[in-house]
């Protein structure tokens, strides 16, 4: 409740003030009551206590809920606002329903309409000028009804200033003034509710901005002890820093004179370098001018081995019909060996017809010996047939010595035949083999071909690049020239960095003692 606005507070204790007001109630309701108990009727005093003792108990709720409970829920402070009107109302009712004349009275009581009064104003301690609106509309309407009752009980309602103030009578004026009354009321109290509300509002706005005015101001204050201590942290490692770079700017400037004489080093082999691709690139462009030759001489022998080629399938095919022509000689003289031994039996068959002619005319001999004179003639035939069976005999001999001598030529022929074809067909094999290899020798120099293309693109390319590093070599040497003087420059920065280096520390002890300063700051302000 410490953080708590002052309408904040206003609104947390309404329903306890709203309580605290209905105990005064209470205690008027009973007073009035024992007042006049004996001028009431026993209807009207039930009445009265009825709804009083009904006030108490949600009276007595609201006080426990308020002090133990944690207090009433919003809804029921509003239906216990709204319970006190109608209670109000009952008891009015049952006070002006019997009697014309105490019913004229009662309606003229300006102490009960101060109540249904006070009910519009304590209902906006609720905070809510919906609910004043409604508590108002609820006090018309009682108000309303109240003198309806009264009509109906009996009461005349006049302006005529003689009987007015009669028992019996009312104004009816004063009822309508104290119906207006009533929304004015209702009115003034919105109003009033409105504009604290309002206030309320603004004051929970500065609340809310002085809060965060305040956070803001402790973040800030935090970071400014963080950022002084920070500094006092960081000027220490500055000025071990400071220290340190004081050292490395001293080594470096002894580095950077080594660096210099190996940028000479550097230099000189750069132009080395530059002359060695230089060479390389010369060479380059004589090994691409000799792979040159070596394509040409390439596609020379890649025609003349096609046309080799070509002429050993034709030597190939010559010397299969050489080996059908042989072929066909063999078989001829094999035929021709069958033949002369066909000759060979006639020949025998002939001999044979000699032996045995000459035996015929041996005998022929030998019958015309022995006839004498009358086979003479017959032994002249016989010589004859002996002359002729010797020429047949000779001439078989003949034909046989012959058909020997043709047997003997044919023989040879038919080995000479034999193997020819053996030869031919020997060297049907070598050509094969020797077209596979040629066939092979072709395949050979088609991937030589496209190798030694592959080499020339190689070579190609290894020149562009040859000639990229020679650039980049004259570039590199001109780089480095450069790099000298740059090195020469730095070398003077760093001779000015070790100067500023020292001032640097210098200034880093005085930003250290300021921090020390505005850390005690601090310290003190806490």
């Amino acid at each position: 409740m410490s953080n708590q606005t002052g309408a904040e507070k206003i609104a947390a204790t309404g329903p306890i003030t709203i309580n605290r007001i209905r105990f005064g109630l209470i205690f008027l309701y009973f007073a009035s009551i024992a007042i006049g108990y004996k001028l009431s009727t026993t209807t009207q005093n039930t009445m009265y206590i009825a709804g009083t003792s009904a006030m108490v108990l949600y009276t007595l709720y609201s006080f426990y809920k308020n002090r133990f409970g944690g207090g009433v829920s919003p809804v029921l402070g509003k239906a216990f606002v709204l319970v006190d009107v109608v209670v109000l109302t009952l008891v009015m009712i049952g006070a002006t329903f019997e009697d014309p004349k105490r019913a004229s009275v009662v309606i003229r009581q300006i102490v009960l309409f101060t109540i249904y009064v006070i009910y519009i104003i304590y209902s906006g301690l609720l905070l809510s000028t919906s609910f004043v609106i409604w508590t108002g509309l609820s006090s018309v309407v009682a108000q309303l009804i109240i003198i309806f009752n009264a009509k109906l009980t009996g009461v005349i309602f006049t302006e005529d200033p003689k009987i007015v103030n009669l028992p019996g009578y009312a104004p009816i004026s004063e009822q309508f003034t104290k119906t207006a009354f009533l929304i004015v009321v209702v009115f003034i109290v919105r109003t009033l509710i409105s504009i604290f509300m309002r206030l309320k509002d603004a004051e929970e706005e500065k609340s809310i901005a002085a809060e965060r005015a305040r956070m803001e101001l402790e973040t800030e204050r935090e970071k400014m002890t963080i950022s002084a201590s920070s500094l006092r942290r960081n000027s220490k490692t500055l000025r071990e820093f400071s220290g340190e770079l004081s050292e490395v700017v001293s080594s470096h400037a002894a580095s950077f004179e080594q660096i210099s004489s190996t940028m000479e080093e550097f230099l000189a082999q750069t132009e080395h370098s530059a002359g060695t691709v230089r060479n390389q690139l010369l060479r380059i462009e004589g090994l691409l001018g000799e792979s040159g030759n070596l394509h040409d001489l390439i596609e020379k022998i890649d025609s003349n081995s096609s046309q080799l080629n070509k002429n050993m399938e034709i030597v190939l095919s010559a010397s299969k019909e050489v080996s059908a022509f042989v072929e066909a000689l063999r078989q001829s003289l094999d035929s021709l060996g069958n033949s002369f031994r066909s000759v060979g039996e006639v020949n025998q068959i002939m001999s044979d017809v000699a032996d045995r002619t000459n035996l015929l005319s041996l005998n022929a001999s030998i019958e015309a010996a022995r006839a004498g004179m009358a086979g003479k003639g017959f032994a002249v035939v016989a010589v004859e047939v002996s002359k002729l069976a010797e020429s047949s005999s000779e001439n078989a001999d003949r034909i046989s010595r012959i058909i020997k001598e043709s047997t003997g030529h044919v023989l040879e022929g038919q080995k000479s035949a034999s193997t020819a074809t053996q030869k031919v067909q020997q060297q049907e094999s070598l050509f094969g083999n020797f077209l596979d290899r040629f066939a092979q020798l072709s395949e050979l120099l088609e991937k030589q071909k496209t190798v030694n293309d592959r080499f020339l693109s190689n070579l190609g390319e290894l020149r562009d690049l040859s000639s990229d590093i020679e650039i980049a070599s004259k570039e590199q040497a001109s780089g480095s020239g450069s790099m000298m003087q740059a090195v020469s420059a730095l070398q003077s920065s760093m001779d000015s960095l070790l100067d500023k280096s020292e001032l640097l520390g210098e200034t880093i002890r005085t930003l250290e003692k300021e921090a020390e300063v505005l850390t005690l700051q601090e310290s003190s302000v806490n």
